[in-house]
């Protein structure tokens, strides 16, 4: 039986779906893992620029909704991609997967190409209506305008992470992110300290990892052995394919563009509070991430476990899946919660160095942070199958609810009509993640685990 075969088998038919989900998640895992550190590499460096430490580390963090957003088209793009891809191979309908994979490679290129020139020429109005100013307006920008060339890399990426996920391949991503993350590594802490470059200098070291991989991506999207491949013949775009997956990657792309945008605000209101809450923020939610990534990687695997078997007809399975990586998820989150509350203090320290005000208020924040966990892992479970099931209008729904309907105009009230002042901006997060969980039981009640693509055949043998 051939790797391909194997892993076709281990989402179809393996008894163990807790095994399949283990084994497919690790590489995603690790590659999350790595690219935190990365981000922690890039906080700790950026953190040591004499005189504008926390003034740096507020430069990054504060254009993180900005990127977001931008990226978010390219996360929708590939969550359509797996969504439809995958119920073609579960199928067994390779061809058709194949038109797909290269209408999804050319829409994603063409997308970050347009983002690329909009991100670099819209960067200072986009941070000054962000309420920035001095050193941190100027360091910003700039460090928006150098990664905005990365777009059309990343959003091919994300093109051809979808297309390795959907036939189970988790591992070939997973090789070229940390290929770009060890890269990234050594060059940040070179172009930041010894170049003296400063923000500028982590900007750079992003986009010379993501450029350097870009070649080799290509190639392997056109002649890789095993897996979905893209043909010439079908880079042109095919009006009904191509419309498709933009209205399937719409919902998710928006969901997420209304989050990263949503974060803005909330960003915009933490800069009313002072540097050091900004800077608490920032330091607490790349902590938190090195634990939430795991299940992240969980949601990932789950769409295309999904995916697979809903294309092969056999929705109790798809039901079982969704079940057993809701306990995964959220056990999870349980233990590494638990065993990060006492040293959340020690790691806000690597950070924040010289400044008490900014330690405690991250110490406060990260316990409400770490509290939430669970509820974070049971959310990102619902994303996965509503992606997964192809439902990504119920992604939008429950990302655009949780932040815009609930956390936003939580953040206001209390800013503006109590006393707690940056607390309640932790208080406000903590309850919209646990009334959205509500939300998310009642939505789930609507997935029907229907094939969203037509399917002509199921070829028994070639699946088993």
């Amino acid at each position: 039986m051939t790797k391909e075969a194997k892993k076709r088998h281990l989402i179809l038919h393996d008894p163990n779906i807790f095994k399949g989900l283990i084994i497919l998640s690790i590489p995603l895992m690790i590659n999350n893992l790595i690219k935190t550190i990365h981000d922690v590499i890039d906080m700790y460096f950026v953190a040591d620029i004499p005189n504008y430490g926390i003034e740096s580390v507020n430069a990054i963090s504060l254009t993180f909704p900005v990127v977001f957003t931008f990226i978010s088209l390219g996360i929708g793009l590939s969550a359509a991609g797996t969504a439809l891809i995958s119920q073609f191979v579960g199928s067994n309908q390779m061809e058709d997967a194949k038109k797909y994979a290269s209408n999804l490679v050319m829409i994603s290129l063409i997308t970050g190409a347009a983002l690329n020139v909009l991100s670099f020429f819209s960067a200072e109005l986009i941070m000054k209506t962000m309420g920035l100013t001095g050193y941190e307006l100027t360091e910003s920008v700039k460090y928006l305008k150098i990664r905005s060339f990365e777009l059309p890399v990343v959003f091919m990426f994300f093109a051809f992470t979808s297309i390795r996920q959907s036939t189970g391949d988790t591992v070939t991503p997973v090789i070229y992110g940390v290929v770009t993350m060890v890269v990234n590594i050594i060059l940040t802490p070179l172009l930041i300290t010894y170049f003296k470059l400063g923000v500028s200098g982590a900007a750079y070291a992003t986009l010379i990892a993501n450029l350097v991989i870009m070649p080799f991506g290509l190639m392997q999207l056109f002649k890789s052995k095993t897996g979905i491949t893209i043909s010439k013949n079908y880079l042109i775009l095919d009006q009904k394919i191509s419309e498709k997956i933009i209205r399937t990657a719409i919902p998710a792309a928006f969901g997420q563009a209304f989050t990263a945008i949503g974060f803005g605000i909330m960003n915009g209101v933490l800069v009313g509070y002072g540097k050091q809450t900004v800077a608490a923020f920032s330091v607490g939610n790349r902590i938190s991430s090195l634990i939430l990534h795991p299940v992240m990687a969980i949601g990932g695997v789950l769409s295309a476990y999904l995916g697979q078997n809903i294309g092969n007809q056999n929705p109790e399975r798809a039901r079982q899946t969704f079940k057993k990586a809701m306990i995964l998820s959220v056990g999870l989150m349980t233990v590494g919660a638990l065993i990060f509350l006492p040293f959340r203090e020690w790691a806000s320290s690597i950070f924040i160095k010289e400044d008490a005000v900014a330690l405690a208020l991250a110490k406060d924040y990260m316990f409400f942070l770490l509290l939430g966990l669970p509820l974070m892992g049971a959310f990102q479970n619902y994303l996965g199958t509503f992606n997964g099931t192809g439902n990504t209008k119920y992604t939008f729904i429950l990302t655009v609810t949780r932040l815009w309907l609930l956390r936003i105009p939580v953040v206001l009230i209390f800013k503006n009509y109590t006393n707690l002042g940056s607390s309640g901006v932790w208080y406000a997060m903590l309850l919209s993640n646990i009334i959205i969980l509500f939300i998310g039981m009642i939505i789930y009640k609507k997935i029907d685990y229907k094939p969203k693509i037509k399917i002509k055949k199921i070829d028994v043998l070639a699946a088993e």
